[in-house]
């Protein structure tokens, strides 16, 4: 029992300092810096017995002597496992983020759509057909906005080549390719089907 207490302690401090380096790395702070110092064994097994007596438990003899409470690690156990799923969530969604950001940032993307296909846009995303006879599709909520002419295209209207369009929702706003293969430049989240 003690050395499944030692274990889930063990494996708390490491998962505790691995998501101190994760948010450290990630503010770009250096390492013994007044915003990531550096820290003792001594203040680390303080740490420790602090948490212990909080939780109602006791300090196992490897940090400062005590006995094990099963109730105490089976709930260390769960909140570790939490808090695991927790960091797994956040790292997802700061990765989506990234990518987001890469996508506007990167500028436009060349993409060539065949006869017969459509692109259905993102909220938010850019699109300048180059070459190619291609229609409009609207959203649920309206068509794309050609800020070139200051126009709501609705469903079926001809998109005019070099033409900005936005499409303001992710709500199936996009283009239909009609006649011959079109290539266009787009900045922002879209789907071709």
């Amino acid at each position: 029992m003690k050395q499944a207490l030692r274990i889930g302690l063990a494996g708390f401090v490491g998962l505790v300092a691995g998501v101190g380096i994760m948010f450290a790395s990630a503010a770009g702070t250096q390492p013994g810096s007044e915003l990531d110092p550096l820290v003792t064994k001594s203040y680390v097994d303080q740490k420790i017995a602090a948490l212990a007596g909080q939780t109602g438990t006791t300090v196992p003899a490897g940090v400062a002597g005590g006995t094990v409470d099963s109730a105490a690690v089976t709930q260390l156990q769960t909140d570790v496992g939490e808090l695991t799923h927790f960091i797994i969530d956040a790292l997802t969604g700061v990765d989506s983020l990234k990518a987001r950001l890469n996508a506007v940032e990167g500028g436009f993307v060349a993409v060539e759509v065949p006869v017969g296909k459509t692109v259905l846009l993102g909220g938010g995303s850019e699109v300048i057909v180059r070459s190619g006879k291609t229609a409009a599709i609207a959203g649920t909520f309206g068509g794309l906005a050609d800020v070139t002419t200051g126009v709501d295209l609705k469903g079926g209207a001809a998109v005019v080549n070099q033409h900005l369009l936005i499409a303001s929702r992710t709500d199936g706003r996009g283009l239909k390719i009609n006649a011959q293969t079109a290539y266009l430049l787009i900045r922002g989240g879209y789907t071709v089907k």
